[in-house]
């Protein structure tokens, strides 16, 4: 945990909070090592159910530290290095959010770009305020959004919105939610009660069963129809031949 990103768990939800606003929430290495540090909690601890990442401020992020990331790039890395590098410290970070077979969501209450969105492409929910705003300014410094800003954000909005962002023009809350980036969007006076929600209905399902559906769900989008169905009763089959009647008795005193 650091003073710009602090941890709270509650009510089987670990809570990671990015507040480093004189930075407009810039991401440093001490603030993905909470990040890291929850995720690596939700998936060991069967008291954590989902993950929230939220963060204070006008700015869900501005990106990475790009000061801090260049004090600490070493010189004259050769290629084979260089992509080791970037495997280990970025893509790993964000691929284990993607991994995890727990809930991982994130509230975006400003904008969000560069290493932020990429992060919000392997997150399973993104939601969002009125005042959100989505971009990936990698290519102002010459580069391409290179952390999953390209490889996720086409499964997610298709390539015309890719070929968008990737290219740096914006995207806002209404923008992002019809190009299907985000599921949800609410008025700045509801958004963190709306979240909350949530929050509490996804650890009240079966945990289990939310990693099969994550799961199920990677392995049909790249599969045609009759795989798809494949995978369905794969992994439905033992979780309808067990015993459910204790789920099935909460349902019903719902209703």
């Amino acid at each position: 945990m650091t003073e710009h990103a602090r941890r709270e768990d509650r009510d089987g939800v670990a809570i990671v909070t990015l507040d480093r606003q004189d930075k407009l929430n810039a991401l440093s290495i001490a603030m993905r090592k909470t990040i890291w540090d929850a995720v690596d909690d939700l998936r060991e601890r069967e008291d954590l159910k989902v993950l929230l990442i939220r963060a204070e401020g006008r700015y869900f992020t501005a990106g990475i530290d790009i000061i801090e990331h260049h004090q600490v790039t070493p010189k004259n890395r050769t290629m084979p290095r260089f992509r080791r590098d970037y495997r280990m410290n970025i893509h790993r970070f964000i691929d284990e959010m993607e991994s995890v077979e727990k809930p991982v969501v994130m509230a975006i209450q400003g904008p969000c770009l560069g290493l932020g969105l990429e992060m919000s492409g392997a997150v399973d929910f993104r939601l969002c305020s009125e005042k959100a705003l989505f971009g990936l300014p990698e290519v102002e410094i010459g580069t391409i959004a290179g952390s999953g800003g390209t490889s996720r954000m086409v499964r997610l909005v298709g390539v015309g919105w890719a070929k968008w962002l990737g290219m740096g023009e914006r995207m806002n809350a209404e923008e992002a939610k019809m190009a299907g980036l985000v599921q949800a969007v609410w008025p700045e006076d509801r958004f963190e009660d709306e979240v909350w929600a949530f929050c509490q209905r996804l650890a009240n399902r079966p945990t289990d069963v939310l990693g099969v559906v994550k799961l199920a769900v990677e392995l049909c989008y790249d599969l045609d129809r009759t795989g798809g169905r494949h995978v369905e009763r794969i992994a439905n089959t033992p979780l309808i031949l067990r015993d459910n009647s204790a789920l099935v008795e909460k349902v019903m005193r719902k209703k």
